[in-house]
């Protein structure tokens, strides 16, 4: 039996309040939950252990669970958000894989693709989704908890120690400006 642990390098993010920025992506926790069960029945027919994809589906789901509660009770336009390195590692691992499934060969080594396409069919969603769109709402969930650099660090670090310095609202306008060029809505 596979554990996961919290163990090892965190990484302290800075998130949009707003969950609507992840609620895009919000419905990948169920559909990478499914193929991780798959994966596990059939590990060699999958391009990812179960354990990455379980873990990628959960975060995701954290993340939406704990900002909708946020916003519900205080509106902020930043939340800062601890999350394990191998956990940032597992999200990319995922992305890649729904990468590769978009132009993967039907008759392939690995049947991600003819999962994804069963279940995002099958989804309880406004329109089935393809693989391809699947990765695209994966990519700003992604593309912001990989963010970092001076700013992120600054911000993060003021944010956790619950202060407001000269430096904090710049720092923040910066991982702002940055969001917006990652393409994620504010």
């Amino acid at each position: 039996m596979t554990t996961k642990t919290s163990t090892g390098l965190e990484l302290a993010r800075i998130l949009p309040g707003d969950p609507g920025w992840i609620r895009r992506a919000a419905y990948l926790s169920e559909v990478l939950g499914l193929v991780a069960r798959a994966a596990d029945v059939r590990p060699y027919a999958y391009p990812l252990p179960a354990l990455t994809l379980e873990t990628a589906g959960e975060v995701i789901a954290d993340i939406d669970a704990a900002l909708t509660a946020t916003a519900a009770d205080d509106p902020t336009p930043a939340v800062l958000y601890v999350l394990p390195a191998w956990v940032l590692k597992a999200l990319q691992d995922v992305l890649a894989a729904l990468r590769t499934a978009v132009v993967e060969e039907p008759g392939g080594e690995f049947r991600l693709r003819p999962m994804l396409v069963l279940l995002g069919e099958g989804l309880d969603y406004p329109r089935g989704r393809t693989p391809a769109e699947m990765a695209a709402d994966l990519e700003p969930v992604v593309a912001v908890l990989a963010l970092d650099g001076p700013a992120v660090r600054a911000a993060a670090t003021d944010l956790a120690l619950g202060r407001w310095q000269a430096g904090t609202g710049a720092a923040l306008t910066e991982v702002f400006a940055q969001w917006v060029l990652l393409g994620v809505p504010l």
